[in-house]
């Protein structure tokens, strides 16, 4: 008899509260019981089936998605783009666009944005929209990259970005390579460089791209910044992709080459300190490399595809 009155109760508090739409606090008046009893009669209808709750929206999986790679992963932020009714060549721009969606009140809360380079960077800043950010500075976080492909540098991303936000720009007057680590040290000492450097380092979010230099459609082979036996010397210190032209391996550490002692920009560790640090990634052949970043903690603002969000949670939970 107790039990049978006790789901009684169950159902009529449910009922209260999810067909009546009443509030829990007049719930607990009406039927002369505290609050916290209503709040556990809700939870125990759920939990003994009495109550089963569907979320009716196209959304719904993507949710669940973003949910579980924050949880799983320690993220801030992660949003999901469901593929399902897209066609292949949709994916890249409504990625894009979905990424500008999620990180854009970051952005207008944001005093410092830092920026490395890329041809998704590239599309990013082209879809962000006009708007009135004046308090802000864009910062490039990694020199440049030659006399070519000037359009994805992050110099030029950054000052693209900044007359979008109508913001303030600083400009790292500096190659990404240089031919040896005295070069470099040099140059980072230079007053100018090492300004935009530790500005680079004390900015409240940054937007990077990745990459695998294994990769066919690789961006920094097509421009000349590394060659067939740079990629084999990369290849054998294990390395798995970049962020900011800095090769780490499959623990998401900088590894130990040539490369990376060269290169003049912000370092993986300094970027791992920056509180928001966001990516776009929509490429299966990026995989491994957005996992072992995402794994270890390069960024904690992501938006991937459906595809790759399976292939995270999948793998992190196996």
């Amino acid at each position: 008899m107790e039990k049978g009155q006790n789901n009684r109760d169950l159902v009529k508090v449910a009922t209260m509260y999810h067909k009546e739409n009443m509030k829990q606090s007049d719930i607990a008046e009406r039927l002369g019981i505290s609050r916290s009893l209503v709040s556990k009669y809700l939870i125990d209808a759920k939990n003994q089936g009495i109550v089963d709750i569907y979320i009716k929206s196209e959304s719904a999986y993507s949710v669940e998605l973003e949910l579980k790679l924050e949880k799983l992963f320690g993220l801030t932020n992660a949003v999901v783009l469901d593929t399902s009714t897209l066609r292949e060549n949709e994916i890249e721009k409504i990625i894009i666009q979905t990424a500008i969606t999620a990180y854009k009140k970051d952005i207008a809360k944001a005093k410092k944005i830092g920026l490395s380079w890329g041809k998704i960077l590239r599309r990013f800043v082209d879809e962000y929209p006009y708007e009135n950010h004046p308090e802000a500075t864009i910062i490039p976080l990694i020199g440049g990259m030659g006399s070519d492909y000037v359009d994805i540098h992050a110099n030029q991303l950054a000052y693209d970005l900044a007359r979008k936000l109508r913001a303030k720009c600083k400009f790292l007057y500096s190659p990404a390579l240089v031919d040896n680590s005295i070069i470099r040290e040099n140059l980072i000492q230079n007053a100018a460089i090492k300004d935009v450097l530790e500005a680079g380092r004390d900015v409240d979010m940054a937007v990077v791209g990745l990459a695998s230099p294994f990769s066919s459609s690789n961006t920094m082979t097509e421009i000349g910044y590394i060659n067939e036996e740079d990629i084999q010397q990369l290849a054998d210190a294990d390395v798995v992709g970049d962020i900011n032209s800095k090769f780490f391996n499959a623990e998401g550490q900088e590894v130990d080459c040539a490369i990376n002692k060269n290169v003049i920009g912000v370092s993986l560790e300094s970027i791992r300190q920056i509180p928001k640090v966001a990516t776009i990634c929509y490429e299966d052949t990026k995989k491994e490399v957005l996992y072992a970043a995402m794994k270890s903690g390069i960024f904690n603002c992501v938006a991937v595809t459906d595809v790759l969000a399976e292939y995270l949670i999948e793998r992190i939970e196996n």
